[in-house]
């Protein structure tokens, strides 16, 4: 068990160190547990001795074990008036198990509360280093597997670091008690006990090995089966719509069979060592009677006092069992927390040596040649633009042409691989994170809301927001009227990111909590793409509000809704192949302009399946 204190370990019981002074408080109560455990122990021999024998009573009360080659007398710990043996015997038993009582539940509550305080901490640390991940951290690593470290890993490092930690400390204790009784009463007899230890320990160090493996692997298939049931849930509507029930069914019982698979090898490990520990306990009382039956009868030892021996060496190998247990539940903790710890060793997004606040947004946003590659693949090439304050740019291109990652790179959502991007002629990389994304806000395609009210959504990220301004904000997003007309007004609940709100209510909300930051610079990422006719209509006029007095920069798939932008960019093959307003790229004939005429071509042969329905459901005269 070499490995029980592995650097892993280590750096999972380093959580413990900052409540030390309570940790220490907790183990001297289990060491007072433990000395009175061993008390209780060292009554039997009177209680069998003298108690159960009255004749053989003296007016003291004798331990019959030499400690120290001197007899101890129980009368020496109370008063002379007590010399009724039963009294001695039985105050002893109370004041010992009352103190031994408390110790252990004192003792255990402590411990298993800086635990559970430890354990809260780096649930907290790795949320945290998670939430701080740049975006590519979440496009790399599955959601359920995420999912399932922060909630699942953690919680089987809990049982370890709280319920085990406790039981850790007082087996320590109680075994050196046990030792020392035995030494005590025949150490020749507890040397030959001992040998029969290495066919404990070496078993046990061998399947805890084991178990870190299988339980490391189970956390993984864990983590499968709940991207499972995440996508699932999340795409219920897709799933009934193709009738694919059954499927998913089938493929969530797969995924939880490999996972009993993985399971069980660590069980069926780790459950093993009692029974072998028990496998042993009838060869060694065996041998012990064929010893003690010559000692008795030499008068070398007495009957209570055999009987104290072999209660106590009982009891001295339940520490042993437990120990292993406890051995066993942090190697399966190591495990767990593999992909924990590998979390927390990722870098974070983080700001630059001596970054400086960025100074409010006046003059113009600038790219200067910048390129950027995403896993060795390049995604933009040589992009050079200039946007003025105030100016409305739009991004127009086929899909995959880099649209959104250009725009993600003003917010530094990814970080440019050349070239550099500047807000009034400073590089955004030599500012604050915080800073720099203040004044940047952004609509997009799939508005992520909270299951949170409505008032809250819209301030998000606000806080202490006059309802004055909140009112005003869904006033010019066209959303307070729906709003007003919900169960409970500005605190209605709009459920997991906002399912009780239609497609055109959702985006009005996002647009309110755009207008409400008030950044003055903008990104449209085709807010409308998704919304039918009459919600877009809306929309637009809500995003015609937000868009005053702002730099915007807009992804737009229907090109008619850009057509007054002040510099369309044409984007293929991640470089800007066109750039100029919509009368300009319209009489260059170039792709802007057979984009233009393909989707407006598009429109034209719609629309008589537009009219159709209109034609069957006209009257008709009978035959």
């Amino acid at each position: 068990m070499a490995d029980l204190l592995s650097p892993p370990l280590k750096r999972l019981l380093g959580y413990v160190r900052p409540y030390g002074a309570g940790m220490v408080a907790g183990v001297v109560l289990l060491a007072i547990m433990a000395a009175g455990e061993g008390a209780v122990i060292l009554l039997i021999a009177p209680i069998f001795g003298r108690v159960l024998n009255p004749a053989s009573a003296d007016s003291n009360v004798l331990l019959e074990v030499p400690l120290l080659h001197r007899p101890v007398y129980l009368n020496h710990f109370f008063p002379h008036s007590i010399h009724n043996v039963w009294t001695v015997v039985a105050l002893s038993l109370l004041v010992l198990f009352a103190v031994k009582s408390f110790s252990e539940f004192a003792g255990t509550s402590v411990i298993q509360y800086i635990g559970h305080r430890a354990i809260t901490d780096l649930r907290n640390a790795v949320y945290k280093k998670i939430i701080r991940q740049p975006i590519g951290f979440f496009q790399h690593h599955s959601a359920g597997r995420v999912y399932s470290a922060v909630i699942n890993d953690v919680e089987r490092a809990r049982l370890a670091i709280s319920e085990y930690l406790a039981e850790l400390f007082r087996q320590v204790f109680l075994f050196p008690v046990f030792l020392a009784i035995l030494l005590t009463i025949d150490w020749r007899m507890t040397l030959a006990c001992a040998v029969f230890l290495p066919m404990i320990v070496w078993p046990i160090g061998k399947l805890g090995r084991h178990i870190r493996k299988s339980v490391e692997s189970s956390q993984t298939r864990l983590g499968e089966l709940t991207q499972i049931l995440q996508e699932t849930v999340g795409g219920n509507r897709i799933v009934k719509a193709f009738g694919m029930e059954d499927f998913e069914i089938a493929k969530f019982r797969t995924a939880s069979q490999r996972l009993l698979r993985e399971t069980m090898r660590w069980v069926r490990a780790q459950v093993v060592t009692s029974p072998l520990m028990d496998m042993l306990q009838p060869v060694v009382i065996s041998l012990l009677l064929l010893y003690a039956r010559d000692r008795i009868r030499l008068q070398f030892m007495t009957v209570p006092m055999f009987i104290t021996f072999v209660y106590t060496l009982f009891k001295a190998y339940e520490p042993i069992k437990r120990t292993g247990a406890v051995y066993q539940q942090f190697q399966q903790a190591q495990g767990a927390t593999a992909q924990v710890f590998a979390y927390l060793d990722l870098q974070e997004e983080q700001d630059l040596a001596g970054a400086s606040t960025l100074a409010p947004f006046s003059r113009e946003i600038t790219f200067d040649n910048v390129s950027f590659s995403y896993d060795a693949a390049p995604i933009l090439r040589g992009i050079d633009l200039h946007a003025a304050e105030g100016e409305v740019i739009a991004l127009v291109g086929s899909s995959g042409a880099g649209k959104t990652t250009l725009v993600n790179l003003l917010p530094r959502m990814y970080e440019v691989s050349a070239g550099a991007i500047r807000i009034d002629g400073v590089d955004v990389r030599s500012v604050t994170l915080r800073s720099l994304r203040a004044q940047i806000s952004m609509v997009t395609q799939e508005n992520i809301l909270f299951h949170d009210t409505v008032w809250n959504n819209i301030c998000y990220g606000l806080a202490n927001v006059p309802k004055e301004k909140v009112t005003a904000a869904a006033q010019a997003a066209l959303a307070e009227d729906f709003i007003l007309a919900l169960p409970n007004g500005y605190n209605t609940v709009i459920g997991e990111r906002g399912t009780r709100l239609s497609g055109g209510q959702r985006q009005r909300i996002a647009i309110a909590r755009a207008i409400l930051k008030d950044s003055p610079i903008l990104v449209l990422d085709e807010a409308t793409s998704e919304l039918d006719a009459e919600s877009e209509l809306y929309v637009q006029k809500a995003l015609a509000n937000l868009m005053v007095g702002r730099t915007t920069f807009v992804i737009a798939h229907r090109l008619a809704t850009i057509r007054r932008a002040d510099k369309i960019l044409v984007l293929e093959d991640g470089q800007i192949r066109e750039s100029g307003t919509h009368t300009e790229l319209i009489a260059r004939g170039g792709t802007y302009a057979r984009l233009h005429d393909l989707q407006f071509a598009d429109d034209d042969m719609l629309a008589p399946a537009q009219a159709a329905p209109a034609n069957l459901e006209s009257p008709q005269n009978p035959s």
